[in-house]
């Protein structure tokens, strides 16, 4: 690809995710006018044409404190602790100037 092209693929991306965002802005605000109805109804769950939609609480789940853990029982911690595969993150902003 030629420096123009790559500028023009950046500007067409920076474009999209500027797109991305304000729908999902949008998509929250009518995601809480939803919410609205629902209490505003007295429900957690309604179905509206071929639409189901709901805002019900979920159960609490129980989490492991590593960090705790770790403190407490460092040898344990570092006897179980393996280390993960790396990954690759695209990362697009502007240079500093």
């Amino acid at each position: 690809m030629t420096n123009k092209e790559l500028i023009a693929k950046c500007k067409e991306y920076e474009k999209l995710t500027e797109e991305i965002k304000a729908k999902e802005l949008k998509q929250k605000a009518i995601q809480a006018e939803l919410k609205k109805e629902l209490e505003r109804k007295k429900v957690d769950e309604m179905d509206i044409d071929i639409f189901r939609f709901s805002n019900k609480v979920t159960k609490a789940k129980m989490l492991f404190d590593t960090k705790a853990f770790a403190e407490k029982h460092p040898k344990l911690y570092a006897q179980f602790t393996t280390e993960g595969k790396s990954s690759a993150r695209f990362l697009f902003g502007y240079v500093k100037q």
